[in-house]
């Protein structure tokens, strides 16, 4: 059967006291407010890791209430033996986002959540550990299960009635007894988490012996962000904890210029969170309602001394852009040949008309009919000339299609005076006025 604790401070009160065999102050002084206190310099409290945060260039703040939202890429966040269940899917989707985190519990109410990290606490009455503190039952010392830069420089870490991890997927454990893991390691979506049974290991009693102290500065290290990190938000105890999530806090892979996209969006995300109170919703109502009304006035025709005789509500129908005109004047002007192209294909094929007699002849009959009807008609001549043009004049589109302004097939100048000669001697040896 799992043993529980009576209570989280008259456990850390025997096994300390059995541990380092070291004055303290009595239970009756400091009370049950001094386990994990940041501020507190008692052997129950957090003022050596809190010196080390403060050190490595973070700020160290403790909250009564933790909202998942306001969480950032600056962000450390470090669970100490909570006392209010952590919801297993805050805090997956918080690590896949890019949060990172540092969970430490024992007997706390963080099962679940591990579980949602595929690890399986247990509770054991005595750990399978090959060492113990001067033989200590309560006492016993972890070492390292793999090569991490959790436990870069960590030969034992001391631990106090840990609880432990039985089943580790998807993560790596680092340090613990045999076959059982007391520190995991692991990254989920773009972030990184670490998971301790035992959080009595950051206290200032425990932190005086060298593995430990070096294992909470290697997991500041780790989980740093490569000096990104600014705050470490401590929630310790009965805390609640609400809100979701960001959906995109950090991605450890990205460049220079994908955290600063990121960073944009999330000072655009806080930005949009104020609220306004009554009075400035009022001004706010006034200002739009004010330019409402002056775009309403600009929007109407002006005051006419004279009776208005409907003249401006007229259409005015553009001129077309297939008319000839038009179109010889866009070639003139060097700004659309395509067109004009199509002035010259009519031309050839009213002149073919007449030679062959043949409605339509460009497109009625093949080009073989074509060339042998032009040459029966108007001699080898006329048929050669037809030969060197008959294929452009064919792939031109119709009049209307050149000058629609949805075309997206143009003609250059070179193309065009080219097409230009040739249509010209095609018309001559066809018997055609110039």
């Amino acid at each position: 059967m799992s043993r529980r604790r009576p209570t989280r401070a008259l456990v850390l009160v025997l096994g300390l006291a059995a541990l380092l065999a070291a004055p303290r102050p009595g239970r009756g002084q400091d009370g049950d407010s001094g386990d994990y206190d940041p501020a507190s310099r008692a052997w129950n409290g957090l003022s050596t890791l809190a010196g080390l945060a403060r050190g490595a260039g973070y700020e160290v703040a403790t909250v009564t209430g933790l909202d998942w939202s306001e969480l950032g890429a600056s962000d450390l966040l470090v669970l100490l033996y909570p006392l209010r269940r952590v919801d297993p899917g805050s805090l997956e989707s918080f690590i896949a986002a890019g949060g990172h985190v540092v969970l430490a519990d024992d007997f706390g109410q963080s099962a679940d959540a591990m579980g949602q990290l595929s690890l399986l606490r247990a509770e054991v009455g005595a750990a399978d550990a090959d060492r113990f503190h001067k033989g200590r039952a309560f006492a016993p010392i972890a070492t390292p299960q793999a090569t991490h830069p959790v436990v870069d420089g960590v030969t034992e870490v001391v631990t106090n009635h840990p609880a432990v991890l039985t089943r580790v997927t998807g993560a790596t454990g680092v340090l613990g007894f045999r076959g059982q893991s007391v520190v995991v390691a692991g990254q989920r979506g773009t972030g990184r988490f670490v998971v301790l049974t035992d959080p009595s290991i950051f206290i200032n009693r425990m932190l005086e012996f060298p593995g430990n102290l070096r294992l909470a500065s290697n997991i500041l290290r780790w989980l740093d962000r490569g000096g990104r990190i600014r705050r470490v938000v401590l929630l310790r105890g009965d805390v609640p904890m609400f809100g979701e999530p960001q959906a995109f806090i950090d991605d450890a892979g990205a460049g220079p210029l994908g955290r600063s996209i990121a960073s944009l969006n999330n000072w655009l995300r806080q930005r949009s969170e104020w609220l306004l109170t009554p009075t400035a919703m009022r001004v706010v109502a006034a200002v739009l309602a004010t330019a409402l009304v002056v775009l309403v006035l600009a929007a109407m025709p002006p005051r006419r001394a004279r009776g208005s005789d409907g003249r401006w509500l007229a259409l005015t129908r553009p001129g077309r852009r297939d008319a000839v005109d038009r179109m010889v004047a866009d070639a003139e002007a060097g700004r659309d040949f395509l067109p004009a192209a199509t002035l010259l294909r009519d031309a050839a094929q009213r002149a073919l008309t007449r030679a062959t007699g043949l409605d339509d002849p460009l497109y009625a009959v093949s080009e073989a009919q074509l060339t042998g009807a032009v040459g029966q008609a108007r001699g080898a001549d006329a048929a050669a000339a037809l030969g060197r043009v008959y294929r452009r004049l064919r792939a031109l589109p119709s009049r209307s299609q050149a000058a629609a302004p949805w075309s997206a097939t143009r003609l250059a100048q070179r193309e065009f005076d080219r097409l230009h000669d040739d249509v010209t001697e095609l018309c001559r040896t066809l018997g055609e006025e110039s």
